[in-house]
């Protein structure tokens, strides 16, 4: 007769999202996941199977984690252009993580360390930020709709753009830039909705 599970698995895996998040996918170990959420390691390994499928639903919730939390304000279904300006005002304190060894972005971050190198991790992060310029997108219209945008708007490239400025504010803010150098950055960079 199996054991039953005495650990709550998204709890460990919430744990494991910070150890990556810090660490990234190289440096980080099932040992620090272990450790950090007192799991046995035979249970971390009989739920998420070996580190790279461990990681692999690390990104999958980091994801959804993203789309309740810093994200939820353009996923809202009525969202337009002042939630687009107030989603980049908010959005460099929210990947500062001042008091925290996370910075920047776990998407962003794998992208950098081993997008390259790997087609399945490339895939995920790649519907991750397809799914958010898709999202921004979808604001845009309904700007263009609102009359807050130009009838001409390309609201697919003007989605592309942002999508990127919001990568850059990321991995900005992963390299130690100062908040205020980040904010200027984006002051500048959405003077494109004006």
């Amino acid at each position: 007769m199996a054991r039953p599970r005495e650990f709550d698995p998204q709890a460990a895996l919430q744990t494991a999202i910070e150890v990556f998040w810090e660490k990234g996918y190289f440096d980080g170990s099932v040992d620090e996941v272990v450790k950090r959420s007192g799991v046995a390691k035979y249970g971390i390994y009989g739920t998420f199977g070996t580190k790279r499928e461990l990681f692999l639903q690390v990104l999958e919730q980091y994801g959804k984690d993203r789309r309740h939390d810093m994200l939820k304000l353009i996923y809202q279904p009525d969202a337009s252009l002042p939630e687009i300006r107030k989603f980049f005002q908010e959005a460099p304190k929210r990947v500062m993580h001042e008091n925290s060894k996370r910075r920047g972005c776990l998407m962003c971050n794998t992208g950098i360390e081993i997008g390259a190198q790997d087609g399945e991790i490339r895939s995920i992060i790649n519907r991750f930020f397809a799914e958010q310029t898709g999202v921004l997108e979808a604001c845009l219209a309904r700007a263009v709709a609102n009359d807050e945008l130009s009838r001409d708007t390309d609201t697919k490239r003007l989605a592309n753009f942002l999508s990127r400025e919001l990568r850059l504010m990321v991995m900005l803010a992963g390299s130690g830039e100062p908040l205020a150098e980040i904010q200027d950055h984006l002051e500048v960079a959405l003077q494109v909705l004006d």
